[in-house]
């Protein structure tokens, strides 16, 4: 019979230390056992059923896992949770947020939980260990949270990354519905906007960007940096907080449509007068100008002799 070290290092192993109730009985843990495990701080308690093996290390994924077991199925992480699963480019706020079916009745602190009759096994997944809503359904769930830029930007990585596909999504949206958590108008644009010819591009270009700044050995910038403004949340491309600089870089198609450009506009004005000093990019520019333009600015802000300047 295997020991109570072995039965929890066989469940924890593969649920980033966590162990349930459930798992626990599964194995004919009795409930008192577990109580003098937790007593001698071998368990420590997370969530309602959900326990820790203390020593564990602790992390952001570590606190969605214990929401999402918590809850039990059917459940799955999704919304902003999803979006960070998913390493979304743009994603709302993070915080903890799942959903489960319309049926249920759960309230768990500090997490956002959504009811829905909707939630089906084509729109439920694994990513990083944890149940969690596909990248598609997440992407229409954030559709009331990212402009209708961001969300394209956010597909775009999803087909050059080959984690979403156009054919899934489509799918997905023909089973959901509009409501107040959901623009569905906005994925069929999106959708209508890129044909299985659409070719998203080899790489994301705004990082070569990055690439050039690093080369260059010039500081390096901070990535979709998150600066409030009068209330408003804004995630620049690159930004060096402590310089209150920030950069963008503005490729086709999605910085050209009206709605694209009001966005744009809006939050460069935005952070321009709260004192941040914007640098904007697009293919047209040359490593060169990059690397210059960069430098002067940071020199502008204080910085010392700039290598590549």
């Amino acid at each position: 019979m295997a020991s109570i070290q072995d039965v929890l290092h066989e469940i924890a192993s593969r649920q980033l230390g966590l162990v349930t109730r459930a798992q626990l009985r599964d194995r004919d843990v009795s409930d008192d056992l577990l109580k003098r495990l937790a007593a001698r701080r071998i368990l420590g308690r997370v969530r309602p059923g959900v326990y820790a093996v203390v020593g564990a290390p602790d992390s952001w994924e570590r606190g969605l896992l214990a929401v999402v077991l918590s809850v039990g199925a059917p459940a799955a992480a999704s919304h902003s949770g999803a979006a960070r699963l998913w390493n979304f480019s743009h994603r709302p706020d993070e915080r903890y947020e799942i959903t489960t079916d319309r049926d249920r009745r759960v309230d768990l602190e500090g997490v956002r939980i959504h009811r829905s009759c909707h939630l089906l096994d084509e729109d439920v997944t694994t990513c990083s260990g944890i149940t969690c809503t596909t990248f598609e359904r997440t992407l229409c769930d954030c559709t009331a949270s990212l402009s209708e830029w961001q969300l394209g930007r956010v597909l775009d990585d999803g087909l050059r990354k080959g984690v979403v596909s156009l054919r899934r999504l489509r799918d997905c949206a023909e089973r959901l519905e509009s409501g107040p958590g959901r623009r569905m108008s906005v994925v069929r644009a999106l959708l209508d906007a890129r044909d299985e010819s659409f070719d998203p591009g080899g790489s994301d270009a705004e990082l070569r960007v990055l690439h050039v700044v690093r080369r260059a050995g010039l500081p390096i910038p901070v990535q979709q940096y998150r600066v409030e403004v009068d209330g408003r949340k804004y995630r620049p491309d690159f930004a060096w907080p402590g310089y209150k600089i920030f950069a963008e870089y503005y490729g086709l198609p999605f910085h050209t449509g009206a709605s694209a450009v009001i966005y744009d506009s809006e939050r460069v004005t935005a952070l321009a007068a709260h004192g941040w000093l914007p640098l904007l990019f697009t293919r047209s520019s040359t490593d060169r100008e990059i690397v210059e333009r960069v430098a002067a600015a940071l020199t502008s802000r204080g910085v010392g002799r700039i290598m590549g300047a």
